[in-house]
């Protein structure tokens, strides 16, 4: 698998393009849907997976979607966010209208990729994270020496702390590819995450 990876939109957020026998997947299409195209290149998008429903994360969906012709996958509880145009900064104030299916717990397979689908709330009600061949790509719950913020709206720290304490329980080998900034390993942030949930 080829992992691509593109910082985009005011807030830099990671979108990344997942590449294998000629089929991608793209998470999180942030910004700038030009941009995602020229990283899919000529693989054949199959579907967008989306970590949350943050507008930094959603913002070229419709495009991407509409592009390409494909599904897209959130988590129930975030499907409201896609329509809080109030609530996001002048760049990303637009309705979006893809209907996205939704994420549950446990495998998803999507031609040649097998999704393992973690519900970590905390940050969002719905957040999640994709456990794809040995690496988690992790959204905005867990960063290299960070973690999400929970002063958003449906977020919550108790919830937060919950899914930090479950990551711990995954395997210590798992890269992890946040929705900002560098890529870690769960082993490298252990002992922070820690000392995070007590």
């Amino acid at each position: 698998m080829n992992i691509i990876k593109r910082p985009l939109g005011l807030y830099k957020a990671n979108c990344y393009v997942l590449v294998k026998e000629g089929k991608s997947l793209i998470i999180d299409p942030g910004f700038h849907s030009k941009h995602i195209i020229e990283m899919v290149g000529d693989s054949e998008p199959i579907a967008v997976l989306l970590t949350h429903g943050h507008c930094d994360h959603v913002s070229a969906l419709d495009e991407v979607c509409e592009h390409y012709n494909i599904p897209a996958y959130l988590h129930p509880l975030d499907q409201e966010l896609l329509q809080l145009i109030r609530r996001r900064p002048s760049v990303y104030k637009k309705k979006m209208y893809t209907n996205c299916n939704d994420l549950v717990t446990g495998k998803l397979q999507l031609g040649p990729f097998e999704v393992i689908v973690h519900h970590t709330p905390g940050h969002s009600a719905g957040s999640v994270c994709f456990e794809i061949e040995g690496h988690l790509f992790s959204g905005d719950t867990v960063f290299k020496q960070n973690v999400g913020n929970t002063d958003n709206y449906n977020s919550n720290p108790e919830d937060l702390i919950t899914s930090l304490k479950y990551i711990l329980t995954l395997s210590k080998d798992l890269i992890i590819d946040p929705g900002h900034k560098e890529s870690t390993t769960l082993k490298d942030e252990e002992e922070f995450i820690k000392n995070i949930v007590g």
